[in-house]
């Protein structure tokens, strides 16, 4: 059963979370150690068992048994609870004793709760320091990055977010056997705490920055955002003389400005502008192909489908990434329209805009791009030969590659951060 569930939760997280392990094979492949990760999240002791063959038994909260699911997926794996109040552990710390006794690995977080800010604050708590030295184990340290984006102390339910687990190698508790208790047990820590920060400052660092984006004044309505909306309500205007067909053009324009003076900036704020641009040419796309007499875009929705769920791997990027991938459709959409006039083909839209995204995940390594390269090729594919139009989507396929080779030679400048903020400067952080 519990080979199962790691299974079934892997394969989850992987989805969710991008999860990502390395460095398992230091953890002993048979003997007695105690593991000791940071915590910043509920999800800990579940990233820390995923890869590990052997069970680690969790000296866990105790609060954490009474969540639903968790509570269960952390019986299930192992844990044990131990009430974290001063004075109250010691029955889980003799329990952890008897366990490594058996031979078994023990599990720990020194903070002794959840991360309140992404890194390790403060005084760590001595237990699995000094579990180790008195049982003479190795102490295996372990850095869990990424964990706090998606499941932050203050939110109710986690979120997507790149998530990296690695083990560092094992720490001879032996080499400090003789020495006096308190000495040797300040100096193995330190040395724990040095071996973890060293991983998980860069991703904190990454959260840092992407913090102080999210909260960045908003942009000046974009070129890529207005000139495509400008060009196609001018064009559809000069064919038809109806303003009343134009006014969605220009509703998404008093959309940008109103964003950049009156919208509050927080996460979701910023995702919408994002992705506005994508959102709103596929809204108005087929009252501009009807307004200049071109072919109906058949199985809209199909395609609709297609171009939205490719955008859902770039929540888990950079910001240049994903913007150069907004960015890029909306060029590859303004060609898919010039093709039209070269090769008229309802179905050419079904293979500019999916080939774009193959390319694009293609040479930037985006996360599930091997999978998302498999679908949207196969997408095309279909076009190209279940309706033997294939000479005539050539200018189509066209266009996606000309869309491309534009984001090579014309790529994104990243926009300049402002000054650090206070807890950043206490890390020594530099953002920029």
């Amino acid at each position: 059963m519990r080979a199962f569930l790691r299974a079934a939760l892997e394969a989850l997280f992987r989805v969710l979370f991008t999860y990502e392990c390395r460095g398992e094979e230091n953890v002993p492949a048979e003997g007695p150690a105690v593991i000791a990760a940071n915590h910043p999240s509920y999800l800990d002791p579940i990233l820390l068992a995923l890869r590990v063959e052997r069970p680690i038994r969790y000296m866990a909260w105790d609060a954490l048994f009474r969540i639903p699911l968790l509570g269960a997926a952390l019986r299930l794996f192992g844990a044990f609870p131990v009430d974290v109040r001063k004075g109250r552990g010691g029955g889980a710390y003799a329990r952890a004793r008897a366990l490594l006794e058996q031979g078994e690995l023990v599990g720990m977080f020194p903070e002794g709760k959840r991360s309140r800010a992404g890194w390790m604050e403060g005084e760590l708590r001595e237990g699995a320091v000094r579990l180790a030295w008195e049982s003479g184990v190795p102490l295996v340290p372990a850095t869990i990055a990424g964990a706090y984006r998606a499941w932050p102390h203050y939110q109710s339910l986690p979120r997507p977010a790149r998530i990296k687990v690695r083990f560092h190698e094992p720490i001879d508790t032996g080499t400090w056997s003789g020495r006096p208790a308190e000495e040797a047990i300040e100096e193995i820590g330190a040395e724990m705490r040095r071996r973890v920060e060293r991983s998980l400052l860069p991703g904190v660092k990454a959260d840092l920055r992407l913090d102080v984006i999210w909260r960045l004044p908003s942009p000046w309505p974009r070129l890529y955002e207005t000139l495509p909306a400008l060009a196609v309500a001018t064009l559809v205007f000069w064919k038809t003389r109806s303003l009343p067909d134009v006014l969605p053009a220009y509703a998404y324009l008093a959309y940008l400005l109103l964003d950049h003076f009156f919208l509050p900036q927080r996460r979701f704020t910023k995702w919408l502008r994002n992705a506005s641009p994508v959102l709103f040419l596929l809204w108005f796309a087929p009252r501009v192909f009807g307004a200049l007499g071109l072919p109906a875009v058949p199985a809209g929705a199909a395609l609709v489908s297609v171009v939205l769920g490719s955008l859902f791997p770039h929540l888990y990027e950079h910001g240049r990434t994903a913007l150069g991938y907004i960015r890029g459709l909306v060029v590859a959409a303004c060609l898919a329209l010039a093709a039209q006039y070269v090769a008229p083909n309802g179905f050419g839209p079904h293979v500019t805009l999916p080939l774009f995204g193959a390319a694009y995940a293609w040479e930037r390594r985006t996360v599930f791009w091997r999978y998302a390269v498999l679908v949207l090729l196969a997408y095309v594919a279909f076009w190209f030969y279940a309706m033997e139009a294939g000479g005539e989507l050539l200018p189509h396929a066209t266009a996606a590659l000309l869309a491309w080779l534009y984001l090579r030679f014309f790529p994104d400048r990243p926009r300049r951060l402002p000054p650090e903020e206070p807890p950043v400067r206490s890390l020594g952080l530099d953002l920029r």
